[in-house]
């Protein structure tokens, strides 16, 4: 059997100011394109389709059109369902609930965690685990953050093993579930999931019956081997770039042929490109790359003194009329941000909010820091399971 394995789209990710000619169906086309050149059997999306649970029409009209060009070659989609669009509690409907409601026998929804055989191969599916499903029954009430974490933990381990008991075909079987692992190396998606998460290591997941675990959650492309079973835990990465995090970061998904154990990078060509430009000195200015600034986001940063400010007026102006968007300046000499127009550039609120108590000299915040934290993990959680 062979196909793809991607994760977290994030389709409707908010754009930078002013950006231009983002087109994220070009990216989409690119992957029918190269399904059809591969002769895939099915298309496996592990989790972040959307990058919110109630998706604009635009973004919702763009991955219809998707998987019809999916459905017109005879490819079967499996979708498990990630943190952005997937619900903490299990009785709210998502968006990719109406693809169950229409006759469409090639397509599989995964928002509990069940097993589903295509073409001769078993896939195990473990959509995004949201601690609110555990928080709001009685026996969990006024235990930790932690203590729910481990317990939630254990209860996926748990349903792994009861899945795997019930299988009673001898086919391969495939992981695909949309969640950390601690071995994993995180990338932007630390800056848009505002839960606090326990992640599992590859030696607690591994099973000597799994033979592929298709992952999502961290938008870092990488490969990682257990050691119990020799078996590969595999992230493709996010599927475009968000943020400067990720500029030298290769972007796309796996081809995967169940006859060879080694997957297959599909990098993507349309991914966002980013351009931080170094000034140095005077003489940075004329090593600007000027195709590389037409395609790309920009911004600058500044390393050391300048004897011409004039320079940099001018290619701010430029860089504002040439590139695709630009986002600001970052100044190290007086460690701000100096344009009239920065741009918001993503932070982690917790990370901010700890190093603000940090700093603070209040000798009393800084005793409940903890406790200020859990409030914050809280309400964040509350705030983004509500969609503001």
């Amino acid at each position: 059997m062979k196909f793809f394995h991607l994760a977290d789209l994030h389709i409707g990710f908010p754009l930078k100011a002013n950006e231009k000619n983002f087109d994220y169906a070009k990216q989409l086309n690119f992957i029918i394109e190269k399904a059809k050149e591969f002769h895939i059997d099915a298309m496996v999306i592990a989790g972040d389709v959307f990058h919110m649970r109630d998706p604009d029409v635009t973004s919702q009209r763009l991955f219809a059109k998707f998987i019809k060009d999916v459905a017109l070659n005879g490819i079967e989609v499996l979708i498990v369902t990630g943190n952005h669009e997937g619900s903490p509690f299990r009785e709210r409907n998502v968006h990719l609930d109406i693809y169950k409601e229409l006759p469409l026998n090639f397509m599989h929804i995964s928002k509990l965690p069940e097993v589903y055989t295509i073409k001769g191969v078993n896939f195990i599916t473990l959509p995004y685990p949201f601690k609110t499903n555990l928080l709001s029954k009685d026996e969990y009430r006024g235990k930790s953050e932690e203590e729910v974490l481990n317990e939630l933990n254990a209860k996926l381990l748990l349903t792994l093993d009861s899945l795997l008991s019930n299988i009673k075909n001898h086919y391969m079987n495939i992981l695909v579930a949309h969640l950390p692992v601690s071995e994993g190396k995180q990338g932007s998606e630390m800056y848009v999931n505002f839960a606090k998460e326990n992640p599992l290591s590859i030696e607690e997941l591994d099973r000597e019956n799994i033979s592929y675990f298709a992952l999502g959650h961290l938008h870092k492309t990488q490969i990682l081997q257990s050691r119990k079973f020799n078996h590969m835990f595999v992230y493709p990465g996010s599927l475009d770039r968000v943020d400067f995090g990720e500029e030298q970061d290769k972007k796309g998904f796996y081809f995967v042929d169940t006859e060879n154990t080694s997957p297959q990078f599909i990098e993507n060509p349309y991914a966002r490109a980013f351009y931080t430009i170094e000034i140095d000195s005077d003489a940075s200015f004329d090593e600007i790359e000027v195709e590389k600034v037409k395609r790309s986001i920009t911004r600058i940063v500044i390393n050391g003194d300048l004897e011409n400010e004039a320079h940099l007026r001018d290619t701010i102006e430029f860089l504002r009329r040439e590139s695709v968007a630009f986002t600001g300046v970052v100044d190290n000499r007086m460690l701000k941000t100096v344009t009239r127009d920065a741009i918001y550039e993503a932070r982690e609120p917790l990370s901010m909010l700890e190093e603000y108590i940090e700093k603070v000299p209040d000798a009393k915040i800084k005793k409940n820091k903890e406790n200020i934290l859990k409030e914050a993990r809280e309400i964040l959680e509350e705030l983004k399971n509500s969609g503001t």
